[in-house]
């Protein structure tokens, strides 16, 4: 296994966990230990993680793990809902795009689709730039560097010019009793814009957001007209989703 490939899994167990233990990592890897420590402390030099006796915890302390961490985790499962609510898109389509690492895996799927895209997240408009079948509009805003979105007053006014067909939304949290949440009001503020625009919500997360309630609260889950995540979300929760009204799509892995 290739140095990069190896950083790309540490990164991903350390989105997961929040703290990596470096003998592991090593049985994990199926490397030494020292190859370990190395790859580590190179880690640390570029600002991804800070050492500890042992392992590795995620460079920054919130409770929040920062986009680049995020990228990493469920790398898999996030392809594969990309494909899965990219094929169920329609071709045309006004959609507006939160930010987050799932939501940029289904723009990722959708080159080449004719459709128009509202964001306020920079990494969306930035993936969307050289393609000719999209039109991009993006808010204004004040920008928060762990998520790449733009957030406050002037991105508010910006999504409530349009009218879209379908809100696509990425969640730190989905719940039967909280709803959606993420991990800050300003976020959840702007998702719950996008909610109040569009003709359907879709929400895009893998299985591990499933269950959970983040800080922010967006909005109840009778707003929510499809999930779309993957098989590993727990088939009991999966029942009282739909029992709730949504459709749930499991994305072929």
């Amino acid at each position: 296994m290739i140095k990069e490939e190896r950083f790309e899994l540490i990164r991903g167990e350390l989105a997961k966990k929040g703290i990596v233990d470096g003998d592991e990592l090593a049985a994990l890897l199926d490397v030494s230990r020292a190859t370990i420590r190395r790859d580590l402390d190179s880690l640390e030099e570029q600002g991804l993680l800070k050492r500890t006796h042992g392992g590795a915890t995620a460079a920054d302390s919130e409770d929040e793990l920062p986009f680049h961490s995020k990228l990493a985790a469920y790398s898999r499962e996030k392809r594969a809902i990309g494909n899965a609510a990219a094929e169920r898109m329609p071709s045309g389509a006004v959609i507006g795009c939160t930010g987050g690492t799932t939501v940029m895996s289904v723009v990722k799927a959708l080159k080449g689709k004719p459709i128009t895209v509202v964001t306020n997240a920079i990494n969306v408009a930035m993936e969307l730039a050289p393609w000719e079948s999209a039109q991009v509009i993006v808010t204004g805003g004040t920008l928060r560097a762990r998520s790449y979105e733009l957030v406050g007053h002037i991105a508010d006014r910006t999504l409530g010019e349009f009218h879209l067909d379908i809100a696509l939304l990425g969640v730190d949290g989905i719940d039967i009793e909280r709803g959606l949440s993420t991990y800050t009001i300003a976020e959840a503020h702007a998702a719950a814009h996008y909610m109040s625009q569009a003709e359907r919500v879709w929400v895009v997360a893998d299985h591990s957001k499933a269950g959970k309630v983040a800080p922010a609260l967006i909005a109840p889950i009778s707003k929510v007209h499809c999930l779309v995540t993957d098989p590993g979300i727990d088939p009991g929760l999966r029942s009282r989703l739909e029992a709730a009204g949504l459709e749930v799509v499991l994305a072929e892995m």
